[in-house]
């Protein structure tokens, strides 16, 4: 049996008001849903359901079993965006904010591996 999307534990509002941070919430999603520690995916699936109520009213009800079979998939998008727009140079992002999180973050890991924290 495939893991309840419409099983409700607590309304809607308890739950955002119980769960603040996005760790809080990924740890909820963890215990509550096992597959969800199996899939990247799912569980951002799980969390948009659970916690963006503005975006959840756009996705429908998808068994695990099939995002299952494309999970290698997104994060091939994923890579190939990442390999296309930072080695190759091609088609940057076209929101400002954007490339400057990304430019922020790139530093980030850079001065950490620098430092041999990764």
């Amino acid at each position: 049996m495939a893991e309840g999307f419409y099983e409700e534990d607590f309304e809607e509002e308890q739950l955002l008001n119980r769960f603040q941070t996005v760790k809080d919430r990924v740890e909820y999603i963890l215990k509550r849903y096992p597959n969800a520690r199996n899939s990247d995916f799912y569980l951002t699936i799980l969390y948009i359901r659970r916690f963006i109520p503005e975006l959840a009213r756009y996705i429908g009800y998808i068994p695990y079993e099939v995002i299952r079979k494309y999970e290698g998939l997104f994060e091939s998008i994923r890579r190939s965006r990442q390999y296309i727009q930072n080695t190759l140079g091609l088609y940057p992002p076209t929101d400002p904010e954007v490339l400057e999180k990304r430019m922020k973050r790139e530093k980030a890991m850079r001065k950490a591996i620098a430092k041999g924290e990764l």
